[in-house]
């Protein structure tokens, strides 16, 4: 079970973002170097591999479950003594060092290993035109730039409802757009829209959004995602082919920044994801070695 905030440092060397197989094998080979490191993770780590029926290419293990093969791999990081740490990154402001904020803390890394996987869900037309011009992904981090204004929220999970409640106390009005099911715990302020998101609109900042048979006059948009592309987390990362670009040691364009796994683009498997994170977490010594 991932360790609360409130073990969060103000500074490593080195931050492991996600979960997966390829942050849980950048996790040890950081560990197996000592290193200071903190690998940040969710509720469930690698929701993909559990729900494989069967893995048939893991060296060692033929015909392995997947959610068999899953545990094995919590169980190597817990008996490491390494924990995985509940943080949703919401940005990274670029270093080094790094700054990786979240909803209600911030620390800093001297490098990075983005292991994000890839999200299922694409960005809206206008997302990335309007980001941090009425568009953002932290509701409750940009709270007070909304006060007496209109927002909508787009939340895939039912932890966009906490959002939408938290700025209900400081908007005139609140859109909320779930992609879910069965809502749990939504404040009556808040109003429920249903619809396809067509299109975040305006000229500089945010003005309208487009739901396709309604268009509502908003100021912002949240987009609430299990996980944030990469390419939204941190300005200047250079990408390819919709995955963060990387050379053979998976180095980033931006010192100090490495990537691995399904977020390096495809093939999307295991076997790839685990290899690249356990090279980018020993290029990642490398180079905070020559940091001093």
């Amino acid at each position: 079970m991932p360790e609360e905030l409130s073990v969060i440092k103000n500074r490593y060397e080195l931050a492991i973002v996600g979960c997966g197989p390829a942050g849980l094998a950048a996790a040890l080979n950081a560990k197996i170097r000592n290193r200071d490191f903190i690998l940040l993770g969710s509720e469930f780590c690698s929701p993909k591999l559990s729900k494989a029926p069967q893995i048939d290419n893991w060296l060692g293990f033929p015909e392995i479950g997947g959610e068999e093969l899953r545990q094995r791999f919590l169980n190597h990081v817990k008996e490491k003594e390494i924990s995985i740490v509940n943080f949703k990154v919401t940005s990274i402001y670029p270093g080094p060092p790094y700054t990786l904020m979240g909803k209600d803390k911030s620390f800093e890394a001297d490098a990075i290993i983005l292991a994000t996987g890839v999200s299922a869900s694409k960005l809206f037309p206008g997302e990335v035109e309007l980001l941090g011009r009425g568009v953002g992904y932290c509701a409750t981090c940009d709270g007070p730039l909304y006060k007496n204004k209109s927002v909508a929220i787009i939340s895939y999970n039912s932890e966009g409802e906490d959002e939408a409640n938290f700025m209900a106390d400081i908007c005139t009005k609140v859109y909320y757009i779930p992609f879910y099911k069965d809502l749990v715990r939504l404040d009556p302020r808040v109003e429920v829209k249903k619809g396809k998101t067509i299109k975040i609109r305006g000229d500089r900042t945010v003005e309208q959004l487009d739901l396709g048979e309604e268009q509502l006059a908003v100021d912002g948009v949240f987009v609430m995602r299990e996980s944030l592309p990469a390419e939204q987390l941190i300005a200047g990362l250079e990408m390819e082919e919709a995955a963060i670009k990387v050379n053979h040691k998976l180095e980033t364009n931006m010192p100090g920044l490495f990537a691995a796994g399904d977020c390096t683009g495809q093939p999307f498997q295991l076997i790839k994801a685990a290899g690249e994170g356990g090279t980018a977490a020993l290029q990642a010594v490398k180079y905070l070695d020559n940091l001093k």
